[in-house]
């Protein structure tokens, strides 16, 4: 067994978006940090083909405070980057047609109801007719009523902007190692004192452990967390789809829809990325074990709100990017009775990286202050008491 010399005050077990980014705002506050990566900086959920949205539309109304925040923080690190973070500010359109069965009054209604909530909330969102979002998406079909346009929405090419906030860690100071397992916590009167890596090689801690490892985080912590702990998680592999673009046809903004599980973006060389929610079956270990069903529904979607698409070749699916998932569809921030030094975060289902600024300036503000921001309440896991029982 061997022993690192000296403990960094901060380690971070995870080098996805929120690892990277929590370790360059330590390490420029000027704390030592040692971030842990089981595999490749990226190489989780924060990586992969394509892009991500960075978007406030139709977002879940608790997470919207971390959106507003980290917003500018995107635009913030596009600009001040050598190369920038791959953030592209392309604002965000959310379709509304009137599925089978409904009335045109209600779907209205929660159109209305949305962009207002979302102004209050400190969106800004505007309400569009069906002739106004033809005007700025003309290659929509026109089945659809209207939808919600919020200018501040945009995409980002997540695994471009992970390493790039990984090689900023590192220029401020930040020590990142990849391919360093972390296998278990090592703790002593309630303090984890270091963890243990699967090279048996022990990195002890000094102020802070914080783990963010998405799909690792429930198994480092179930030997520490009590039976009144016990969190509702599942995992998904969600699908993302790409198809050719024959007629050159342009894709203005990030498209959502209300009725379909569909997310719509056009990256930089033409190709039309199709996600939004459709994920597969997989393996208990994480391996893919694919799903036509999966890719039928994202394209009979897509064609739906795209009819061009049809004339589309397809060129690949992955689904390769385990994601953890709550049940009630925010992630989990929170600390561990028995570690009071340790704070863990999870659990992003499936549109996480967007706040993912916004939560790591808080989580510093947390570690450096010692005082947990008011902000972050909403995703600790008390939420869940009287909800479920312990197995």
């Amino acid at each position: 067994m061997t022993t690192q010399a000296t403990a960094a005050e901060i380690v971070i077990v995870g080098g996805g978006i929120y690892g990277t980014s929590l370790a360059y705002e330590l390490a420029r506050a000027g704390k030592t940090v040692t971030l842990l990566e089981a595999d490749d900086i990226a190489a989780g959920a924060s990586g992969g083909s394509g892009e991500r949205g960075v978007r406030a539309n139709s977002r879940d109304l608790r997470e919207l405070p971390m959106a507003t925040v980290g917003f500018p923080l995107w635009a913030q690190y596009q600009r001040q980057f050598e190369g920038g973070v791959g953030y592209r500010r392309t604002g965000g359109l959310h379709l509304f047609n009137i599925p089978h069965g409904a009335h045109e009054h209600e779907v209205r209604g929660s159109m209305e109801a949305m962009a207002m909530v979302q102004n209050a909330l400190g969106v800004p969102s505007q309400l569009l007719d069906r002739a106004e979002t033809l005007e700025r998406e003309p290659e929509l079909s026109g089945d659809l009523i209207g939808s919600v346009y919020c200018p501040d929405d945009g995409v980002c090419d997540h695994t471009f902007a992970t390493q790039a906030f990984a090689r900023q860690a590192h220029k401020a100071g930040a020590t990142l190692r990849t391919r360093a397992h972390v296998a278990e916590i090592l703790h002593i009167n309630g303090r984890a004192t270091g963890v243990r890596l699967a090279s048996e090689e022990v990195v002890p801690v000094g102020e802070k452990l914080v783990l963010l490892a998405n799909k690792g985080v429930l198994q480092l912590l179930r030997p520490v967390l009590q039976s009144h702990e016990i969190m509702p998680i599942t995992t998904q592999m969600p699908q993302m789809m790409f198809v050719t673009n024959p007629n050159g046809k342009k894709i203005n903004h990030l498209l959502g829809h209300a009725h379909r599980k569909l997310s719509v973006k056009q990256i930089p060389d033409g190709t039309v990325m199709l996600s939004g929610g459709q994920s597969v079956a997989h393996t208990p270990d994480g391996r893919w074990k694919g799903s036509l069903s999966s890719i039928g529904l994202g394209l009979a979607d897509a064609i739906a709100t795209l009819p061009f698409i049809d004339e589309s070749s397809f060129l690949k699916v992955d689904a390769s990017r385990v994601e953890t998932c709550a049940v009630d569809g925010i992630p989990i921030v929170d600390t561990p009775a028995a570690l009071k030094n340790t704070i863990y975060g999870f659990a992003w289902t499936g549109h996480g990286f967007a706040i993912a600024l916004g939560l790591a300036k808080y989580l510093a503000e947390w570690i450096l202050s010692g005082d947990k921001p008011d902000a972050l309440e909403i995703f600790c896991r008390k939420r869940f008491h009287g909800s479920f029982s312990s197995p």
